[in-house]
């Protein structure tokens, strides 16, 4: 055979597992969203990774605001995977601070804020951005 139809077909072989992991990847997070749903409010925010790692969190709050669980996705493959995750719990969300996430890594500092700065967004039903948004805002830019 000749090597490079062999690379072709190989490279379109990995291309198609990864679409594989890919879609079970998304029906994780999936699972894992709805689980939360159906219990209340979740509110979700992110950090894209494109050499590092990217992370999702997805927190659950009732309806004062107050985070009864919270979960994350992390990792650079597709093998990452939904895992629960603890320090939140009984906090605000429209009350976490930059300062508050000390024990969290810089990646999930970054995408508890951006749920953060999402969940105010909706619930404050405004246009322009309020003092608080502004200041996650800035602290979002690390």
């Amino acid at each position: 055979m000749n090597p490079v139809i062999f690379l072709i077909i190989l490279g379109v072989i990995a291309w198609l597992v990864n679409c594989l992991f890919g879609l079970m990847q998304i029906k994780d997070f999936n699972k894992n969203y709805m689980q939360l749903r159906r219990i209340g409010k979740v509110a979700i925010g992110r950090k894209k990774g494109y050499i590092q790692a990217g992370t999702v969190v997805l927190i659950l709050i009732d309806e004062e605001g107050t985070v009864i669980c919270s979960r994350k996705m992390q990792g650079v493959s597709v093998f990452a995977r939904v895992k629960e995750f603890k320090g939140l719990e009984g906090m605000s969300l429209s009350n976490i601070t930059k300062e508050k996430l000390k024990g969290f890594n810089k990646l999930m500092r970054i995408a508890i804020l951006d749920a953060t700065k999402i969940y105010n967004t909706f619930k404050g039903g405004e246009d322009e951005k309020s003092h608080e948004e502004k200041e996650i805002d800035k602290q979002l830019v690390v």
